[in-house]
Formats: C-alpha cells, sequence, structure tokens
C-alpha cells in the first residue's frame, strides 16, 4: 500500500469508554467518588479536589492563588484590573505568567476556596498528620476575608470547625476524637496568648499567662514528643464547633488592629489558631491506636510599604516589625526551595520558629496568596507571587504522629495477630491431612 494511502480500522467489539478505561486501571491511590476530602468539583476555572489530592500526596504542599475584586478605595481612584485568570491553575500579569496548584478569580466564593485548601488539610488531621493553612498577601489583599469571612460568607476557619465536629459525629462509635483550642499572636515580634482568661477552665489547672507577657517558643524532640510548642501558651478544650468558633471570636476580638490609607482594619499581629485534635479507636483502652495532631490556621499580618500605607509613629513602628518577619519567613522559603539545602534560618522571627513544622518539616501544608488585581499595587502583587512561586518548591514529609511506644505494641499486637492466623490455618491443614493419611 502506497505512503499515501489509508485503510479504515475495523473494531470486532465495542471500544470501552474512557471511564471504563478509567475505573479498570484505576489503582489503589486513585480517591474514590465518595472521598470527602477531594469532593470538590473542577472547572474551567476551577480545579478539581481530587487532582490537588494527588498534589498533596506527592510532596504535602500546596500553593493556591486567590486574586480579590477591586474594593471600593480602588474603583474611586479608577484603578484598573492588572491580573489575568487564565485557567484554573494559570494566571498572568505585566506579561509574566505564573502556574500554582490553584488559582481562584474574584468570584470565586469562601466556600470554593474551603473545599479546595482546609478541606483536605482536614481529612489529613483526622488521619494522625499535622496540617497548617495560612494566608500571605500585601496588607489590603483580602487574607483575613478569606480565613475569617463573614457571618454570610465564613471563611476557611469557620468552615473547617464546623466540619470538624460535623466528622466527629460521623465517626461516633468507631473513633473518640477530642479537640483542644490554642490562639496566640505576635506584634512587634513578641508572641501574646489570646485566650490567656479563658484557658484550662475545665481542667482546674492554674491560670494560663497573662496575656501581654512575651511567650517563648521551645522544642521537644524526643520521639513522641510536642515538637515546636509555646510555653506557658494556653489551651482550651472544644466540645463543640460552636464553642470553637466562639472562642475563637474572642480571641481574635483581641487581636490588634489599626487603620491605614490601605485598610480600614488592618491586622497589625500575625494571628496563629492551633487545633490539637486527639484521636483513638473506640474501645482501645489501651490506646494503642491513638494519634495526636495539630493544625496552625495562619492569618498572616500584610506585607506594605509606608508610601502605600501613610503610617506614621506606632503604625509604622507595626509595619516596619511585620516587614521583618515577612522577610525572615521569605529566607526561610528561599532556603527550602532550594536543590541542596543548607542552613533554614527558622529562629530569625518567631513566625518562621513557630512555623517550623509546617515549613519544609511534619506537615500537611496550604499557602493561600491573596493578591488585588489593582494596577496601583502592580508591583506588590508581583513580589507576592514570586513568594509564592518559591514556595512551590518546598516539599514537606508529613508522617502519622503516634506514640513510639504505642505504635510498637500496635505494631507487635498485629503480628502477634498474623502469626496466630498462620498457626491456626496449618492447624487446620495437619489436621486434615492425619485424616486422609
Amino acid at each position: 500500500m502506497g505512503c499515501g494511502a489509508s485503510t479504515a480500522v475495523r473494531y470486532t467489539v465495542d471500544r470501552p469508554t474512557v471511564e471504563a478505561l478509567r475505573a479498570k486501571y484505576a489503582d489503589e491511590n486513585t480517591p474514590a467518588a465518595e472521598d470527602l476530602d477531594a469532593a470538590a468539583p473542577g472547572g474551567t476555572f476551577l480545579r478539581s479536589g481530587h487532582s490537588l489530592k494527588r498534589i498533596m500526596a506527592a510532596n504535602s504542599v500546596l500553593v493556591q492563588v486567590r486574586v480579590r475584586p477591586l474594593n471600593s478605595r480602588e474603583l474611586s481612584a479608577s484603578a484598573k484590573e492588572c491580573i489575568t485568570i487564565e485557567s484554573s491553575s494559570q494566571l498572568s500579569i505585566e506579561g509574566r505568567r505564573f502556574a500554582f496548584d490553584a488559582s481562584f478569580r474574584s468570584d470565586a466564593t469562601n466556600a470554593e476556596v474551603y473545599a479546595r485548601s482546609g478541606r483536605m488539610v482536614l481529612g489529613k488531621v483526622l488521619d494522625g498528620f499535622n496540617g497548617c493553612v495560612f494566608a500571605y498577601g500585601q496588607t489590603g489583599s483580602g487574607k483575613t476575608y478569606t480565613m475569617q469571612g463573614t457571618v454570610s460568607d465564613p471563611g476557611v476557619i469557620p468552615q473547617l470547625c464546623t466540619e470538624l465536629f460535623g466528622r466527629i459525629g460521623g465517626l461516633a462509635g468507631a473513633k473518640e476524637v477530642g479537640v483542644r483550642l490554642s490562639m496566640c499572636e505576635i506584634y512587634n515580634e513578641k508572641l501574646h496568648d489570646l485566650l490567656h482568661d479563658r484557658a484550662n477552665v475545665d481542667t482546674g489547672k492554674p491560670q494560663a499567662t497573662p496575656r501581654h507577657v512575651d511567650l517563648s517558643i521551645k522544642e521537644d524532640p524526643s520521639p513522641g514528643g510536642r515538637g515546636i510548642f509555646v510555653d506557658g501558651l494556653s489551651e482550651s478544650v472544644a466540645a463543640s464547633s460552636e464553642a470553637l468558633l466562639q472562642l475563637i471570636a474572642e480571641g481574635q476580638a483581641r487581636r490588634a488592629v489599626g487603620r491605614t490609607n490601605m485598610n480600614e482594619h488592618s491586622s497589625r499581629s500575625h494571628a496563629v489558631v492551633t487545633l490539637r485534635v486527639d484521636t483513638c479507636a473506640a474501645g482501645d483502652a489501651d490506646r494503642m491506636t491513638a494519634t495526636s495532631a495539630k493544625l496552625h490556621l495562619v492569618d498572616l499580618a500584610g506585607s506594605e510599604r509606608q508610601k502605600g500605607t501613610g503610617a506614621t509613629g506606632e503604625r509604622l513602628k507595626e509595619g516596619a516589625q511585620i516587614n521583618l518577619s515577612l522577610t525572615a519567613l521569605g529566607h526561610v522559603i528561599s532556603a527550602l526551595s532550594e536543590k541542596k539545602r543548607g542552613h533554614v534560618p527558622y529562629r530569625d522571627s518567631k513566625l518562621t520558629r513557630l512555623l517550623q513544622d509546617s515549613l519544609g518539616g511534619n506537615s500537611v501544608t496550604v499557602m493561600l496568596c491573596n493578591a488585588s488585581p489593582a494596577d496601583a499595587s502592580a508591583e506588590e502583587t508581583l513580589s507576592a507571587l514570586r513568594f509564592a512561586e518559591r514556595a512551590k518548591k518546598i516539599e514537606n514529609v508529613a508522617i502519622v504522629n503516634r506514640d513510639p511506644r504505642a505504635a510498637k505494641a500496635a505494631a507487635l499486637y498485629a503480628e502477634n495477630k498474623r502469626l496466630r492466623e498462620r498457626v491456626a490455618a496449618l492447624d487446620a491443614h495437619v489436621k486434615e491431612l492425619e485424616q486422609h493419611y
């Protein structure tokens, strides 16, 4: 047959559908359709939960960008949009293109953002892994709105707290789950307890450290230890989502805020909500299946320029401290993104020290980079996107947090059970041989 000839291909049987082929060759790592953690559907401008979960399984870090709408101040100044969202993972600004694990347009809702970030981290935390969700961006870019939201459009933190107790209810009879909360802020490089007068009420322990005392960060490196922790930071037991959200609201009300030209209610401190989630199989009196995971939910103060904020006096001092700690965070991320990782300067600030496990350590982490689309903020937005681009190169190694002694006992118990089943099978085989031979 000549080179230019063609012939029709004949099939003797019907070809299987693409869906049938996917089902046939799906491996055990493919998320199931009923997987709660990856339930978010995909679309032209929304990435699917399944694809994001596969990325998280590879290196335990997701980097996402959310662009807010132009605000009233920008509209009154006749600002133009300088960011174009090209797809569910790509965007461009001033001719420069970026690719992230997910990108959200200005019409994306908090529910859509949460379904592709906090929800997947929550599932891992209930399995015993540490987790972290943190919002980054310049001042006024929408970080607090993304993390806290409003009554009508709740953000990542309230949605996660509500779903946490919903899932705990669904685990009744299979797992016992306990939740404890701590909340702190880093203000002018001082670490304060935001729940100082509510802590340990149920436990009868001594009163928590007064709020304005500068707490220190310590490390418990022992197997099964606490890892990085804040010495003297109070913890409160939460038995329901309502109680948990009430505590967070009280802590949020004590957070340092102030007015600048960029933001009427500018956060002047980094706020960190930490949930300690302890799980154990129901009826496990020896607690061999017990896990203890911590989940950091972080609303960072925004980077700012004095020219844009018009800050003076105390506000100027606050802005300088915020920028210093964010610069230290940038140095840590740059060090972690290098192919040959050398010294990582975690101890250069309290923020990076507190998030040490979450950045390059034992945690599944989601970074939500918030950005203003206004052309007047293009320089700051481009800087934030470069920061997020470097963060994409971080690789965490997340493991289940279980007491080593309990894990060893559980392994021995499982091995003993396997051997007993093997012996029982051999006994049955011997009896059968005796009957016939």
